[in-house]
């Protein structure tokens, strides 16, 4: 999807109760790394922060990092709604030079296939991690290609392998690399499943 249909969808994203749920399990399955009260963490891609606003208890700052301010200005709302004084959106690059903010903890959710370059962005996490850092990459075990709508765009890779996510990850500084199926998407439209897993991973020290 582009950045201008995220921003049209943005107000009913939080309405289709299989997001929600698979925002729940993720946000779930991460809770389980030794997470601090002294963590820095980013969400990149955070859409509507429901999976980063299940974590912010368990840390100490969240930056939740979206393209679409659309997105944002619903999470916006939110912690308004909830006076959290510990999660800051925002509406960044990570790619550019001069961004050199580090993080004890990255995240992306179902975001990693909307990026052509996967493994560049995969390289860019690694740079922007402090050493003993983590990310938890949570995306769709590569399928078909029938899982997104015909007309969708923006969409790059139709899942991933793991064993191959877990070799580039190797490539970059990250070690501890671990992977696991944590939830299956049924669309009836297909009358397909489709896997989800997360793969984490620790910055070397």
């Amino acid at each position: 999807m582009t950045t201008e249909r995220f921003d049209k969808f943005a107000p009913d994203y939080d309405t289709k109760l299989r997001r929600v749920q698979l925002a729940e399990v993720i946000s779930t399955a991460i809770a389980r790394l030794p997470l601090t009260e002294n963590m820095t963490a980013m969400e990149f891609g955070c859409g509507t922060g429901l999976v980063g606003l299940a974590l912010a208890p368990l840390i100490k700052t969240l930056i939740a990092l979206d393209t679409s301010q659309g997105m944002l200005d619903v999470l916006q709302k939110k912690i308004d709604e909830q006076n959290l004084t510990n999660v800051h959106c925002s509406n960044s690059d990570i790619f550019r030079d001069e961004y050199k903010q580090k993080y004890d903890l990255i995240i992306c959710s179902m975001t990693l296939h909307h990026l052509q370059d996967a493994d560049g962005l995969l390289r860019r996490f690694s740079e922007l991690l402090t050493p003993g850092g983590y990310l938890a990459v949570a995306d769709l075990i590569l399928e078909d290609g029938s899982f997104h709508d015909p007309s969708a765009d923006g969409i790059f890779h139709h899942g991933f392998d793991m064993k191959t996510l877990k070799t580039t990850l190797a490539q970059f500084d990250m070690d501890s690399v671990q992977g696991d199926i944590i939830h299956t998407i049924r669309k009836e439209a297909t009358e397909k499943e489709y896997p989800v897993f997360l793969l984490t991973a620790q910055k070397n020290r």
